[in-house]
């Protein structure tokens, strides 16, 4: 992210990719108060390569006291100023390039800056997450659902309600994150599960990569939603109804209350998202509507001690789909 700090005031301002300075609220970014400021005064803009700022006023816009002919690169440590009444200037504290965040409530709190998928408030006990869905929109999840964030939505985060900046435009994630669509070669999830189930493995492969997820307690949450749609494409149902379930049947299915089921659910998109951080976004392997969940639409198989006990391809019937599938859903209600 880009930003720049008022000397005097310490604020802070976020720079998006064309961030317009002025004194009329209606047209500019960022207000400006010194009554010799324009109404649009000056224009910061990234070009792809470095952060430009334009001027566009009649009382000049100055860098280090130098007044900028047309426009000028700028450089961290250096101070902006929008026309000679703004005396304490804006120093430039940041270039990095722009990208969407979550800004704070607070001028002492830090933005966070969005980097495809995020656990909030924190990985050690998070109540919801945002992330960048496969066709490039961010979205933010609570146990109340999913809602496409616009520029400037609230996100409540704990007590406080941060705002979100789309501060500039993401291109969708490609391939992997396709293979959610069905399209490309399909992404198979590999459950390697102990006869007494008590050890759950994990690995994904998809063209010619593999991550090894290792064995955690979250994936037995996901082994289980793995099965339910399992069963329900051995049954035939329609592969929009597949594998739905109740968010407080699960929690009961699994021995664990409805809050713990969460931060587990939260906690597989984590992992899956850090073991693909190239842009691939997996993070709707679980897929959520209102008071429901379901594993999504991804590959999968599952080995139980030496035996296979079922595959899965989306918007498919595997002749092996429903071999031990029931009996295992029956021993776990």
């Amino acid at each position: 992210m880009a930003a720049l700090r008022n000397r005097d005031t310490r604020q802070v301002i976020y720079l998006r990719s064309a961030h317009v300075f002025g004194r009329n609220p209606d047209k500019a970014d960022s207000v400006l108060f010194n009554l010799d400021a324009s109404q649009i005064h000056a224009s910061i803009r990234w070009d792809g390569h470095a952060w430009l700022v334009i001027d566009h006023s009649r009382n000049g816009t100055f860098i280090d006291d130098q007044r900028i002919g047309g426009e000028a690169a700028l450089e961290t440590g250096r101070t902006l100023r929008f026309a000679l009444g703004d005396a304490a200037g804006w120093e430039v504290v940041a270039l990095d390039p722009p990208c969407a965040m979550l800004l704070p409530p607070r001028a002492d709190m830090q933005a966070l800056t969005l980097q495809r998928f995020h656990l909030l408030p924190d990985d050690l006990a998070p109540e919801s997450t945002v992330a960048l869905s496969p066709d490039g929109q961010w979205l933010w999840e609570d146990t109340a659902g999913s809602n496409v964030l616009r520029d400037g939505a609230p996100v409540r985060i704990g007590a406080d309600v941060w705002t979100f900046a789309a501060l500039s435009q993401i291109a969708p994630t490609s391939d992997l994150a396709q293979m959610g669509a069905g399209a490309g070669a399909p992404v198979l999830f590999n459950f390697t599960v102990s006869q007494n189930e008590e050890h759950i493995s994990l690995t994904i492969a998809e063209a010619g990569r593999r991550a090894d997820l290792g064995e955690r307690t979250h994936h037995y949450s996901l082994l289980t939603l793995a099965r339910l749609r399992l069963d329900d494409a051995a049954r035939g149902t329609d592969a929009t109804s597949q594998g739905w379930v109740e968010v407080g049947r699960l929690a009961r299915m699994l021995g664990l209350d409805a809050q713990h089921l969460n931060i587990q659910i939260f906690r597989v998109r984590s992992q899956i998202a850090r073991a693909f951080p190239d842009g691939a976004n997996l993070s709707n392997v679980i897929e959520r509507r209102r008071g429901e969940v379901r594993f999504g639409a991804f590959g999968f198989q599952i080995v139980r001690g030496a035996q296979l006990e079922g595959t899965f391809t989306p918007d498919a019937t595997p002749p092996s789909a429903f071999s031990q599938t029931r009996a295992a859903m029956q021993a776990q209600c």
